[in-house]
């Protein structure tokens, strides 16, 4: 390389943002590692809670572990930890997720010291209270929006009214078409208001119940299927009466 194109060179490498960047990142990482070179960060694990985890994915398996998956599941365990303890560092835990699991297990944990309630006396809260415990009757829905609040062409009105394919419709009025699955009267009252809801739920299977205006367009709702209210019985929320 000649004399007079180094110099070039170096003044071009210095103008170029990329190689900022670089330097910063080496002397970030520098500074990083003489930091914590003297710093020893140490983590002890139980072997109890090793060989439970062990024997937990025996109890999946249905088989005992070979050595080397016993090997790979201890090394899979401690890299968990690892970064467990990591995220903790890092505040990863100020997580409303986190708070809420975290608040299951304490209730869990918390609900071990008192005292439980006998068959009898779960059986007798459950027929006082059958009510509590019913489900709500749900819907299975299909919604139209159609982009334009302006009345519909009296065609178009007719199809809704006969129940037509969506697409069709929405091929001569621009909207679009989504699913409302498993929704109940409550539900839809929060999603649109209690007059709409309650059209929708006494409206037949079939027909397009509508229109609900919003700064969408117009929604129009189809009842595909209904799911009428159902009584658990005590063996299938006992956890929950036991609460």
């Amino acid at each position: 390389m000649s004399e007079d194109v180094r110099p070039d060179m170096i003044r071009w490498l210095m103008r170029e943002p990329l190689m900022h960047f670089f330097l910063m990142a080496l002397i970030i990482f520098a500074l990083y590692g003489l930091g914590n070179r003297t710093q020893t960060v140490l983590l002890e694990l139980d072997q109890a809670d090793i060989d439970g985890r062990l024997f937990m994915q025996e109890m999946a398996a249905g088989q005992a572990l070979s050595e080397e998956q016993r090997e790979y599941f201890t090394a899979a365990f401690v890299e968990e930890q690892i970064l467990v303890q990591e995220a903790l560092k890092i505040g990863l835990d100020d997580d409303a997720r986190i708070h809420d699991i975290l608040a299951q297990k304490m209730r869990h944990v918390l609900s071990g010291d008192i005292i439980q309630p006998s068959e009898a006396e779960l059986e007798a809260f459950y027929q006082a209270n059958l009510e509590r415990y019913r489900t709500l009757p749900t819907l299975d829905t299909d919604e139209i929006v159609f982009n334009s609040r302006e009345n519909l062409p009296s065609g178009l009105l007719a199809q809704l009214a006969a129940g037509a394919e969506a697409e069709s419709m929405l091929s001569q009025s621009p909207g679009n078409l989504d699913p409302l699955p498993n929704v109940n009267r409550l539900d839809l009252s929060n999603i649109f208001d209690e007059p709409f809801a309650e059209q929708v739920f006494n409206a037949e299977i079939g027909p397009w119940e509508g229109p609900f205006l919003s700064n969408r367009g117009q929604h129009w709702l189809q009842v595909k299927s209904r799911t009428e209210s159902v009584l658990p019985s005590l063996g299938e929320i006992r956890d929950r009466v036991r609460l």
